[in-house]
């Protein structure tokens, strides 16, 4: 796996972790209503199930594509649809944050965070088009276990950043009012994205 893929699937992660969606939901209020600890719980729920999906994705791709080399381009181009989708959702967006349930603290934030992640019909079709730009075959486990770290403590860094930052309400207040500027900035850095990827699908 060389370093421009590896940076850019860390590119492509980075811009959907701060495009506000359930993952998000929940760490916030979850901060605001049950403290700053119940949120870096929940932001740890979140990436421990991140990091089976990328670990599920990895291992049952590269299978995959060891039986079908062929399906490795394939995925590519779903991969750079789906980029664009989020995109133009993201483009669409009115800047308002999702709903979440109401969480308590401790284990029970932990759970939530998880479980929101984990049951997101959206999350394995994510990662599988993600991770696709990087898996091969001959994938080494190095790369692999690379890849996996890099990923989850992306994700951990970035939503315990969110639960630190949202147990002062002043802050999410602030943001609030700018969400949609994000939106729409993360909306057409992932449709470059998209493109990019696809033009490296197609050579």
């Amino acid at each position: 796996m060389t370093s421009n893929t590896l940076l850019l699937i860390l590119g492509i992660h980075a811009l959907a972790l701060i495009s506000p969606g359930p993952d998000f939901a929940v760490v916030t209020r979850t901060a605001i209503v049950s403290g700053r600890r119940a949120g870096l719980w929940a932001a740890a729920g979140v990436a421990t199930a991140i990091g089976i999906y990328v670990l599920i994705s990895v291992l049952g791709m590269s299978l995959v594509l060891a039986a079908l080399p062929g399906l490795s381009r394939i995925l590519a181009v779903v991969g750079a649809l789906y980029l664009a989708w989020l995109g133009i959702q993201c483009l669409r967006s009115r800047g308002q944050l999702p709903d979440a349930p109401g969480t308590q603290a401790g284990h029970k934030a932990f759970v939530s965070g998880f479980l929101t992640n984990l049951l997101n019909p959206k999350a394995m079709l994510y990662f599988g088009s993600v991770l696709s730009q990087a898996l091969k075959p001959d994938l080494a486990a190095a790369d692999v276990a690379l890849l996996w770290t890099l990923l989850v403590a992306e994700s951990l860094l970035w939503f315990a950043l969110v639960a630190l930052l949202f147990s002062s309400r002043p802050v999410l207040a602030w943001l609030r009012a700018r969400l949609v500027w994000l939106d729409r900035t993360v909306g057409a850095v992932l449709l470059v994205l998209a493109a990019k990827v696809s033009l490296l699908a197609l050579r």
